[in-house]
């Protein structure tokens, strides 16, 4: 995934103000899906890398990437009898209603450290801007 920066710079609420420009991407043998817009909220990405971090810890479980809208939905799992070897799905669509992409990956955990850094790095360039209400 590609971040070009916050969809609406002017907005002055945290819901509005947090949309990432984004675009995603995955590739197959074969195959390539990309979606663009703003599908991303910076919330989501918080909340992924809380998870990740915690999830890390262990690698037992299911942590998944909570976004709202229907373009990319991204999971990973780690089971106790297969310790460091975890499956990755992302499911990507540019039309939720008539499309289905999905992608099933095995990784380990040394992916985690990578993802993390990049999830950071995101929050140094784009901080999330005003504060969550209720």
């Amino acid at each position: 995934m590609w971040i070009a920066g916050y969809q609406y710079a002017d907005a002055e609420t945290y819901s509005d103000a947090n949309w990432l420009a984004a675009t995603a991407r995955c590739e197959g043998h074969g195959s390539r899906v990309e979606v663009g817009g703003a599908f991303i909220h910076l919330d989501e990405l918080k909340r992924w890398r809380e998870d990740l971090e915690a999830f890390r810890e262990s690698l037992v479980g299911v942590v998944e990437l909570p976004t709202i809208e229907p373009e990319l939905a991204v999971k990973i799992e780690g089971k106790k009898e297969k310790r460091g070897h975890l499956s990755c799905e992302v499911r990507l669509t540019g039309e939720h209603m008539t499309e289905r992409h999905q992608y099933s990956f095995e990784i380990d955990q040394s992916y985690l450290p990578g993802l993390l850094a990049q999830l950071a790095a995101v929050f140094r360039a784009l901080p999330i801007r005003y504060e969550k209400k209720g």
